[in-house]
């Protein structure tokens, strides 16, 4: 089966959109569940406050206020994001059998990770 370079793109593009959008309606609702929570417990909002959550502290829910953990879990996907669409990317492309686009696609997620462990 061949796939011309439009339909490679609309398909890819609009998967895109439609996980971008599920991904972000997620993030946002955990975060605004975590903020409502915050404010029905009467905690305040000073600045500066606490922070997200370490990704470490977030994996032990137990120890963790659930607002806390639901704020920081939204924020963590919100920011996995662009690493998501780069591998749907990935995957479409080698799907496709589409070697210049895959490499670009790999080089992208590979400095993607890069950046992340530089930063992190």
């Amino acid at each position: 089966m061949t796939f011309t370079t439009s339909e490679t793109t609309d398909d890819l593009e609009a998967t895109m959109q439609r996980i971008s959008l599920i991904v972000s309606l997620v993030g946002l609702g955990l975060m605004l569940a975590g903020f409502v929570d915050m404010l029905i417990i009467g905690a305040s909002f000073s600045i500066p406050g606490g922070s997200v959550l370490p990704l470490p502290r977030l994996t032990h829910p137990s120890q963790v206020p659930i607002s806390l953990a639901a704020m920081s879990a939204g924020i963590v996907l919100l920011a996995l994001l662009p690493s998501l669409r780069v591998l749907l990317a990935l995957w479409l492309y080698l799907r496709r059998h589409n070697i210049l686009n895959t490499l670009v696609a790999l080089i992208v997620f590979v400095e993607l990770l890069l950046s992340m462990r530089a930063g992190g």
